[in-house]
């Protein structure tokens, strides 16, 4: 697939799994999940799926087990409203970058 074909599927799996966790999925634990960017092999079998909670963390990690667990349903609601011949294999992660944003804001806080 070219990389511009690459990366509108990205863009497309960004915007119907936010569609799928806003509007069809019944855990509580995924109410406070943003999915912020959306990375696929080039063979298109692999997603990774970057995502951020608000809340503590606590409630991250119960957000991240909660996305795990319903890996299947995501990717068969996924694949409802794809049109392509495969769909990816869904991996979670966490987003660290606005903690470590957080983190840098205090740091330069106690410094001045």
């Amino acid at each position: 697939m070219s990389r511009w074909g690459l990366e509108r599927l990205q863009a497309e799996i960004h915007q119907r799994l936010s569609e799928i966790l806003q509007f069809e999925a019944r855990d509580p634990r995924l109410e406070r999940v943003t999915i912020f960017t959306v990375r696929l092999s080039k063979d298109i079998r692999h997603a990774w799926v970057s995502v951020g909670v608000l809340g503590d963390p606590y409630e991250e990690t119960e957000s991240l087990k909660a996305l795990q667990e319903h890996r299947g349903f995501l990717r068969s609601a996924l694949a409802k409203r794809l049109h392509t011949r495969r769909t990816p294999e869904l991996h979670f992660e966490l987003d660290e970058s606005e903690r470590r944003a957080q983190r840098l804001e205090e740091l330069l806080g106690r410094a001045s």
